[in-house]
């Protein structure tokens, strides 16, 4: 079985991550998937929620990572329980709170690294030095790097025109995804229901996030096999190498590791919220005709300048 692995993490607490981590696994769930959720962290905040609220069917784990013993033992379980659960479910999510007494060769086991973050300036400055120290990680060209995908949290309606994310350099590239925004209704959620059953606001955003959780699923499992049928191409068919090389040099082609939103605009627009997300926030005037946008509560907040610019899914480094 090909499981897709997810790992929500960040340096920072209070921005949502077990928000993000146990509602996620509710809305691949109700997608259909087999999905096992582990939560590495000690209160243990993400496992209790989906044990609590009404049982949508996730297998739910809770393992507490011997952090305080140091050396290798911490990536080690985390890697024996990763691959325990990833031999009988479709899609794994963990979520854990990173600390500096976490390798971070254990980045690598995943498919898919989500960091949720709050629109401060403080929290978005320790986000981006949490990525600088990780950079190796995400620009490896010994290992394949996990797709990066940051996830503005907690958004309030006067902030979704703050101008704040595009003050903030990052050292690596990433795709952005719709912020999920505040609310009363969420807080009541906790341990009752799920996000994406809220018919607000606050419900859409996080409907739109899992949309793009899936197309960048999407993108990663298109780019991966693309490069498995240029290398078996290669290895087939040598004498055909010129012709091979002119039918791969096509924007749906052309992905490179996780900066798939700059360089694939043909392929995300056919099937990716990400690539609708772009193209009716960034480049409205460039969409096709043929090609009719999909409109969501969050669309008709108005374009969140932040988002302008960050929705490409490239930053200065």
């Amino acid at each position: 079985m090909s499981t897709f692995k997810i790992l929500v993490t960040s340096q920072k607490g209070g921005v949502g991550k077990s928000t993000v981590s146990a509602n996620l696994a509710a809305y691949l769930r109700r997608q259909g998937q087999t999905v096992t959720m582990i939560d590495f962290d000690t209160h243990g905040s993400s496992s209790t929620w989906l044990t609590r609220a009404p049982n949508i069917g996730v297998v739910v784990q809770h393992h507490i990572l011997p952090l305080d013993q140091g050396g290798n033992r911490p990536i080690l379980d985390a890697r024996l329980h990763l691959r325990r659960a990833a031999s009988s479910t479709e899609v794994v999510i963990c979520d854990l709170t990173w600390t500096d007494s976490i390798a971070g060769e254990l980045m690598f086991e995943y498919d898919l690294v989500i960091v949720p973050t709050s629109v401060s300036e403080i929290e978005l400055a320790a986000t981006a030095g949490f990525l600088s120290r990780h950079r190796w990680v995400f620009d490896s060209a010994i290992h394949t790097p996990p797709t990066l995908l940051v996830c503005p949290t907690r958004v309030h309606a006067d902030q979704l025109k703050s101008d704040v994310f595009s003050k903030q350099r990052f050292p690596v590239s990433f795709m952005l995804a719709p912020p999920i925004l505040e609310a009363q209704t969420a807080r009541e959620m906790f341990e009752r229901g799920y996000l994406m059953d809220l018919q607000d606001a606050c419900g859409a955003s996080f409907n739109e996030f899992g949309q793009s959780v899936c197309a960048a699923r999407d993108m990663r499992e298109s780019a991966q096999g693309m490069r498995q049928t240029t290398s078996s191409t290669r290895i087939t068919q040598p004498a055909m190498r010129g012709n091979t090389a002119a039918a791969f040099n096509s924007p749906t082609a052309s992905v490179k590791r996780n900066n798939f939103l700059a360089t694939s605009s043909t392929l995300s627009s056919q099937y990716s919220i990400l690539g609708r997300h772009r193209m009716q926030k960034v480049r409205p005037d460039e969409m096709p005709t043929k090609q009719a946008p999909q409109t969501t509560q969050i669309a008709s907040m108005g374009i969140p300048q932040f988002l302008k610019r960050m929705s490409m899914g490239v930053m200065s480094k």
